[in-house]
């Protein structure tokens, strides 16, 4: 499992960089990488939720399990709806913390003492991400709210995450491996220099959803019913294929009456409707069911 993530992470960091010595390479190269990313790992890693919250789920606990996934849907679809910018914070804060437990998932349980450890390192990446290419994200953004934050104080901000983050591990019970100089010696200047597309492509196909996904496969590969890659795979097509087309055809019907910055923040608000239950399903795997 180690060898497919490092190599993985190797070939992520081989597109940044790539996208790094061509900055001029097209806007339609950087979203043909978003979405091969999405389709692959992106989406999937989230296809069995209801596997890693009951393996032997029936038909009847599978329905009750789709009603609430919606419910929860619904609630965060009607925030963004009556209090979008709050609902933009709720997302960054659930995915940075969603996104810094990916960092530890080779260090043992994951565990509630150390929540505020994984907001602190995710919200360092994700806003690494976001204030990297801060024009587009600005862009993006436009049609919500308008943010000016200077590069000092973008900068300030990092900093602060950065010792923040380093400080709470040192805290903690993970102790500082390779992979976490790695992670700040190497990635977070790429993910800062990269277009914002292709930085968060990276960061979330291969840092986050790929381990994610390994992480289920390690637990789900115990049962019979799913202990190949094969069987694995096959149980992730139903629910991310489900997930992908009601994207698509949002975004398809959007493309009538808005602008393109329009249309990516339209996509974010519904990766953050699917992403809510994922997030509270996942935490409860890795806290009470995930061994590595």
């Amino acid at each position: 499992m180690a060898r497919i993530e490092y190599s993985a992470k190797a070939l992520g960091l081989g597109i940044a960089f790539l996208f790094l010595l061509f900055p001029d390479l097209s806007q339609s190269i950087q979203i043909t990488v978003f979405g091969l990313v999405l389709l692959l790992v992106g989406i999937p890693h989230g296809g069995i939720d209801h596997l890693i919250h009951n393996p032997g789920i029936r038909p009847q606990g599978l329905v009750s399990f789709i009603l609430r996934y919606l419910l929860l849907m619904f609630g965060y679809g009607l925030l963004w709806w009556f209090t979008p910018v709050a609902a933009l914070i709720a997302f960054l804060g659930m995915s940075a913390y969603h996104f810094g437990q990916s960092h530890f998932l080779e260090k043992g349980k994951i565990e509630n003492r150390q929540g505020l450890l994984y907001l602190l390192k995710g919200a360092f990446f994700l806003f690494l991400i976001l204030f990297g290419d801060w024009t587009r994200t600005q862009e993006i953004l436009s049609s919500l709210i308008s943010i000016d934050l200077s590069e000092n104080f973008r900068l300030g901000i990092l900093g602060f995450l950065l010792v923040s983050s380093l400080i709470a591990q040192g805290f903690s019970s993970k102790p500082f491996g390779l992979s976490d100089g790695l992670d700040y010696l190497i990635l977070a200047p790429i993910l800062y220099f990269s277009p914002l597309l292709i930085s968060f492509s990276v960061y979330f196909g291969f840092w986050h959803s790929l381990p994610s996904m390994l992480a289920e496969y390690t637990y789900l590969r115990q049962i019979p019913a799913f202990n190949s890659p094969w069987k694995f795979g096959k149980q992730l097509l139903p629910f991310s294929g489900i997930s992908l087309l009601g994207i698509a055809g949002i975004l398809f019907a959007g493309l009538e009456f808005l602008e393109l910055n329009q249309l990516y923040l339209l996509f974010f608000v519904l990766i953050s409707l699917i992403s809510l239950p994922h997030i509270l399903y996942m935490d409860t795997f890795l806290k009470e069911k995930f061994q590595n």
